[in-house]
């Protein structure tokens, strides 16, 4: 489920390595709240998740998005490159580690690459508490000669006494170890061109490392002999694959080493563990059909196995496979016509996952495929690429793109791009409801929504400007720059009518954006304590004013717009006459939200940057729609302004006004 908070900065890459989860940050705008009896700073702010980067001792940077099950990192290089990275979460760490750095020969030490340990922390004494042994790891490569690679070593008798990467200098290692029993995974890769991956993983499940003495690990990258490989109903290719290996140790804690590679890996195959649990699984395997007017891929999972087995072609079941229609709207002005793609699948233990560039405008048919129901796949679309080493980014998700089997069809990106509310089917937090327990009201907005009211999307480039207020019966009780989302108390949310107001200008986030530029959004709706304009919020969204355990949340009636205009997929109208189709509506989660009548709608269009406004011809079509014309009298090229105004029987209301709507073609 979304936390309504995802960014992340993909740069122009040709394909993102999504892991699995290592590290999270969080950042509380400061809130300010205003009553008749003073002023004083609001005791919570729900945490805004963002992107934690960090930079690598090798120069490549690691981005980590997201929260909770679907945390997820990224590498890329200086040059906003994809970096292919293996990783080990364990007791704590969380090493993200190149797959450069394995294949270049040289020294390194894996304490840099931990991403979960601070920045200037330093080794603490070591004081064993356990017989120790010396362990001497020999790598051998495909040649019969030493290679070079690194071993992720996990004590199975007790993790907390050893879990650690350790790279084989030569070929060898030697490291004295506690004494006992021991699951060791070896990554020997190479790299390929246009910066193509080849990983032969050797896993050892069981290893004993007794003293006195020293007890020789020989790992052989030519025992890695099985490919990890998918049969798919539609000719297609391998792109990519994510293993994941999980040991679990005989007191019951788990360790994750997630492998994988953009070109082909082997495995060596192995039986169950004698000691603790292993589970093997092909978390995430990609391949893409042939070029041609009809793209085309193929996103896969499969079970987990208590072994490696030898035979490791996968043949995914058709009954449980989604085919998901995507079409990919940008901007007019996007530079490269191009955007960002990324899939990927999440399990109980982390997710892993793969990013590509796409035409946009365009279109790519995923089938996506499950073999459990504990898999959920993710999708991110970045309508418009930035430029390497800048912060801002806007991105779409859909935290839960697979819904079983059968069709799906969405358009990602299609403007304008506005904020709203919104009106989810999946998981979400919710943006503006209120906990009778807690006696906590959150208010909120989603700072960016395309053609499809379930959308999200979110920029938080250092660029750009948005401020947000709350008010209660007229009075302000709330303000702050940033993040449209505040909580407020008891004392302070009492029943009244209340508005959200958010502001939000793109002009400066160094996105290449011609359209949606500029935002003024105002929401009026009146919280009434049990109202029955109100109902619970279902169990599986979240609630911040219940602290995330949701029972009782009671969802406030705001109101939502969807707009669908009829222009192209770069957001261009040719039309003579502009037509809209405007949807109105409340905020609701999984059909749960107010369902009072939608009473009248106003839309007016501006052809000089919102200095005159025309009236357009608005009829009611149903269902709280209204179908909106006016004239594209004005030169090609032009970016016209929208001013839309919504009433609800329940004394609630909408005024949105959305600078360079869409461009006259």
């Amino acid at each position: 489920m979304s936390e309504n908070s995802i960014t992340r900065r993909s740069a122009r890459r040709r394909a993102t390595a999504l892991g699995l989860a290592v590290a999270t940050t969080t950042a509380a705008a400061a809130v300010t709240t205003s009553a008749a009896a003073g002023t004083a700073t609001a005791p919570a702010v729900p945490a805004h998740s963002v992107a934690h980067v960090s930079t690598l001792p090798d120069g490549d940077r690691v981005t980590v998005r997201g929260s909770g099950a679907h945390t997820s990192t990224m590498v890329t290089t200086p040059d906003g490159s994809s970096a292919p990275a293996v990783q080990m979460a364990v007791a704590g760490h969380a090493y993200v580690i190149p797959v450069s750095v394995i294949a270049s020969g040289q020294a390194y030490d894996p304490a840099g690459y931990d991403t979960a340990a601070p920045a200037a922390a330093h080794p603490a004494a070591v004081t064993p508490h356990y017989p120790l042994s010396i362990l001497e790891i020999d790598g051998i490569g495909l040649d019969g000669a030493a290679a070079q690679a690194t071993t992720f070593l996990l004590n199975t008798d007790d993790m907390k006494r050893f879990a650690a990467p350790i790279p084989l200098k030569g070929g060898v290692a030697r490291v004295a170890v506690p004494s006992g029993n021991y699951c060791a995974v070896t990554v020997f890769a190479t790299l390929g061109p246009a910066k193509g991956t080849t990983e032969h993983v050797v896993t050892r499940t069981d290893l004993a490392v007794s003293a006195p003495g020293t007890t020789t690990l020989t790992t052989d990258e030519r025992t890695a002999t099985a490919q990890v490989g998918a049969v798919t109903p539609r000719p297609s290719t391998a792109d990519t694959d994510f293993e994941t290996i999980d040991r679990t140790d005989a007191v019951g804690a788990t360790g994750h080493v997630v492998t994988g590679s953009t070109g082909a890996t082997w495995v060596t195959p192995q039986p169950a563990a004698r000691i603790g649990a292993l589970a093997f699984r092909v978390l995430d395997f990609g391949a893409a059909g042939p070029a041609g007017p009809d793209p085309y891929r193929y996103d896969l999972s499969f079970a987990p196995s208590d072994h490696i087995d030898a035979n490791q072609t996968y043949r995914p079941d058709p009954s449980r496979i989604q085919t998901t229609h995507n079409v990919f709207a940008t901007d007019s002005v996007n530079p490269a016509h191009q955007a960002s793609w990324d899939i990927g699948a999440s399990g109980p233990d982390g997710g892993a996952g793969t990013g590509y560039i796409v035409p946009a405008p365009g279109r790519l048919t995923d089938y996506i495929g499950v073999s459990t129901d504990d898999v959920s796949w993710a999708a991110y679309y970045v309508p418009v690429e930035n430029d390497p080493n800048q912060e801002s980014e806007l991105e779409f998700e859909d935290l839960g793109i697979y819904r079983g089997p059968g069709q799906t069809w969405r358009t990602w990106g299609r403007g304008p791009l506005t904020p709203q509310v919104g009106q989810y089917t999946n998981g979400m937090a919710c943006n503006a409801c209120v906990d009778p327990v807690t006696d906590m009201t959150d208010f909120g907005i989603t700072e960016f929504t395309d053609s499809d009211p379930n959308s999200a999307a979110h920029d938080n480039g250092p660029g750009y400007a948005a401020t947000f207020s709350v008010y209660r019966d007229g009075v302000q009780v709330a303000t702050q720059s940033g993040w449209p989302h505040t909580e407020l108390p008891g004392t302070t949310a009492q029943p009244g009518t209340y508005r959200m107001v958010y502001d939000a200008d793109t002009t400066g986030s160094g996105l290449p954006m011609s359209q949606s530029t500029k935002t003024h959004t105002d929401i009026t709706f009146r919280y009434a304590p049990g109202s029955p304009e109100q109902p619970t919020l279902p169990a599986d969204d979240v609630c911040y004013a219940a602290n995330f355990v949701n029972l009782q949340c009671e969802i406030l009636p705001a109101l939502s717009l969807d707009y669908q205009l009829s222009t192209d997929d770069s957001n261009t109208s040719h039309l003579p006459v502009q037509l809209l189709d405007l949807g109105i509506g409340h905020q609701s989660y999984q059909g749960q939200g107010s369902h009072a009548a939608i009473t009248g709608a106003t839309v007016s269009v501006s052809y000089d940057a919102g200095k005159t406004w025309v009236p357009a011809a608005v009829a009611p079509t149903g269902d709280g729609h209204y179908l909106a014309a006016w004239p594209n009298n004005a030169p090609k090229g032009s970016t016209p302004w929208l001013k839309v105004t919504a009433t609800d029987a329940i004394g609630g209301s909408i005024s949105q006004t959305v600078a360079d709507a869409y461009t006259i073609g």
